[in-house]
């Protein structure tokens, strides 16, 4: 089985970061390297990363310049074959890294492995969900991002540019890490084992990020395609307007009527020049 390095990154998470860290000491995977990035945290974080000192190889709590500085401090620590970050309020499921380093040994060829997701909506359970990622979407990025970064582990070799993650993005720093991946040929093998758990709970950065995250989901898209005239182009001027019309009058008849319609026109308009795929999967939408 290889050895496994997980990045911990952390900023004033205290109230999480214990079930986060007690995820990873329940794996009961041999060779486990813990990394614990503190920002220089001002709640109980320290406090507790300390509860799990013996557990931890190595941490440091000092301010950054951002969740993808803090991690690419993690992968510079790192030695481990097989590297992931997990959030400190993202959780492993139990047995996860058995299957990932029996995965990676079986299959020698593959560089990734990523598994399922669920989805745990702490005010709306009844929206709990398993996001699990497939060929498909996989075939299509960056139209979307199908992999849950929490279960998406990969060989330390691959990350050889300097640094590993791109610290220009502060929400979208693993899709673009996946499209890097992908824009260099590397070797995926799709799992549909549940191998992490990711609450929203409404503070978390995907759900406060608003029109930040597709601004930078955009940037990624525009980084890995050589589109004369971007996709992206059209969904600004011909998608996003109705969203905010949409938003404004949330009703299902406006949806049925209007909204619906528009969005399937729209991708029979653009799939001649794009490709259907790549415009059915194109799913981002313009956050408020």
């Amino acid at each position: 089985m290889p050895t496994i390095s997980i990045i911990v990154p952390n900023l004033n998470a205290g109230a999480t970061i214990g079930r986060a860290l007690q995820s990873l000491v329940d794996q009961d995977y041999p060779g486990l390297e813990i990394i614990v990035i503190d920002g220089g945290s001002t709640d109980n974080s320290v406090e507790v990363i300390r509860q799990y000192q013996q557990y931890i190889t190595w941490w440091v709590s000092e301010n950054d310049l951002g969740q993808a500085n803090a991690i690419n401090k993690g992968f510079a620590k790192a030695t481990g074959e097989i590297v992931n970050w997990l959030c400190s309020d993202d959780y492993l499921t139990q047995g996860a890294l058995k299957i990932v380093g029996r995965e990676f040994a079986e299959h020698p060829d593959v560089d990734i492995v990523a598994g399922a997701c669920r989805l745990v909506y702490d005010l709306e359970p009844s929206r709990n969900r398993i996001e699990q990622p497939t060929e498909e979407k996989l075939s299509v990025m960056p139209c979307c991002n199908p992999i849950p970064q929490p279960s998406c582990f990969y060989r330390r070799a691959l990350l050889k540019r300097r640094p590993p993650l791109n610290e220009t993005f502060h929400y979208v720093m693993d899709f673009e890490l996946w499209n890097y991946f992908i824009s260099n040929g590397n070797r995926w093998r799709l799992i549909s084992n549940v191998l992490s758990e990711y609450p929203l709970s409404g503070s978390n950065k995907i759900t406060t990020g608003g029109v930040k995250i597709t601004l930078e989901f955009e940037k990624v898209y525009r980084l890995y395609t050589n589109e004369r005239i971007p996709a992206t182009f059209w969904h600004r001027r011909l998608r996003y307007p109705l969203e905010r019309l949409h938003r404004r009058y949330p009703n299902a008849l406006f949806g049925f009527l209007i909204y619906y319609p528009w969005q399937c026109l729209m991708i029979l308009i653009l799939s001649p020049f794009y490709g259907f795929k790549r415009m059915r999967w194109m799913n981002w939408v313009e956050f408020s």
